[in-house]
């Protein structure tokens, strides 16, 4: 229990942070990849930017933000050999912007990383550098189903507290860890202090940093390539859900709750707000403001029956990988619909009521959330998409793991292909 209540608290103070990648992109759309030396603010570091540079020491082209290859201050000839590594990867330092929106630098190449936090791992697996992993934290070690490799490696403990002497034992490269918050070892930086070791802070939970990260991270671990093809095996469910919805009027869109524990929701700002409506979706707490970074706030019941959603989506801490008991979500499910008044409600009294587990739509995978989201609201327009297919192709060919979805795992409540 204490373990549960400890990533319950982890969870919230982590979601819906603001960051660099949060202001800049939306779910489908183009982002930047937050490399010093992409200097045109694409997805890619290539010999356009080369271009871009000359243009801006010809006075062409303003300068942007991340123009300044080698991070001295100045934009010149030291910036495009410095762009011309970063293609061939022979750079012995990249210079990239993290979480907290701050130029950071990390030595490369990376030979040995430890991995905090399961979507950062998942990143791993997509890019294939399962291989330089040497530790992980205790989250990853609980997962044994989903990481039975990576969870079989020295931990460093609670990605709260990471145990310092267990990572200058391992004496990795870097870290990689996500936001500089209490769940996140705010001090490490201090206590890896010329140690050589190398922390990078990126967002590899929300829909909107997974992907953007994920492109930053195969940069530092030449996994580039790799990178891009996962970008255009992803970008086709995006693009169809995408098209699709657009033919759906607005007026004719259904009208949504997201039920989280505790007598909450999520708004504007949130990714799972973000996937609603990506999916076709209207949250109708879409411009309240409340609780944690102002994205997830309070409502009573009383709230809820007023506003009368065609759809409730409720959101689970049980579920996933790691189970194969389905009672977990149906309890959550019987807790939603025996809320005062909502027996009155046009999405109980028709039976919308769906159950999620939490991870569905975090993470580089968050596709398949975004499929069951869509499938669940519009059954007619996404008929032929079955999530268990997208979720098995996502495991099997990008996470290199077997995991037979027929008997094993829980993933939406009611049971629905």
């Amino acid at each position: 229990m204490k373990s549960l209540i400890w990533l319950f608290c982890c969870f919230v103070s982590i979601i819906g942070m603001g960051s660099v990648f949060a202001d800049d992109v939306q779910i489908g759309e183009p982002f930047t990849v937050q490399i010093m030396g992409n200097a045109n603010l694409d997805q890619v570091v290539d010999q356009q930017d080369i271009v871009f540079i000359q243009e801006i020491i010809g006075g062409t082209k303003e300068k942007t933000k991340l123009a300044d290859a080698n991070n001295d201050g100045i934009i010149d000839q030291a910036d495009i050999e410095q762009i011309n590594k970063i293609i061939s990867g022979t750079e012995d330092t990249i210079f990239y912007v993290n979480l907290n929106d701050d130029v950071e630098s990390v030595k490369h190449p990376l030979n040995n990383i430890i991995v905090v936090y399961d979507n950062t791992a998942e990143i791993i697996r997509i890019l294939g550098a399962q291989d330089k992993v040497v530790g992980v934290d205790s989250m990853i070690l609980e997962k044994s189903k989903y990481f039975p490799e990576l969870s079989q490696l020295p931990s460093i403990g609670e990605r709260k507290d990471c145990n310092v002497e267990k990572i200058l034992e391992l004496d990795p490269d870097a870290v990689f860890i996500h936001a500089k918050s209490e769940s996140g070892c705010p001090d490490l930086e201090e206590k890896l202090k010329d140690k050589g070791i190398d922390v990078v802070r990126l967002g590899t939970w929300e829909s909107h940093t997974a992907v953007p990260s994920l492109m930053l991270m195969a940069y530092m671990l030449d996994k580039v390539d790799r990178a891009n093809q996962y970008v255009t095996y992803q970008e086709k469910y995006l693009n169809t859900i995408k098209e699709r919805v657009a033919q759906i009027p607005e007026e004719k869109r259904l009208r949504v709750f997201i039920d989280r524990p505790g007598d909450t929701t999520t708004s504007k700002g949130s990714g799972y707000s973000e996937s609603v409506e990506f999916a076709g979706g209207k949250n109708i707490a879409k411009n309240l403001a409340g609780g944690f970074q102002s994205v997830l706030p309070a409502v009573d019941s009383e709230w809820v029956v007023k506003e009368n959603p065609e759809v409730i989506i409720g959101l689970s801490w049980d579920g996933g990988h790691e189970t194969d008991d389905i009672d977990v979500l149906k309890k959550r499910y019987d807790e939603v619909v025996a809320k005062p008044g909502f027996s009155s409600i046009d999405a109980v009294k028709n039976n919308r009521v769906y159950i999620t587990p939490y991870i569905n739509v975090l993470g580089p995978g968050y596709h398949i959330g975004l499929v069951q989201f869509a499938k669940w609201l519009y059954p007619e327009q996404f008929g032929d998409l079955d999530v268990k297919i997208v979720q098995d192709e996502y495991m099997t060919n990008w996470q290199n793991l077997y995991f037979d979805l027929n008997n094993h795992g829980v993933f939406g409540y009611p049971v629905s292909t």
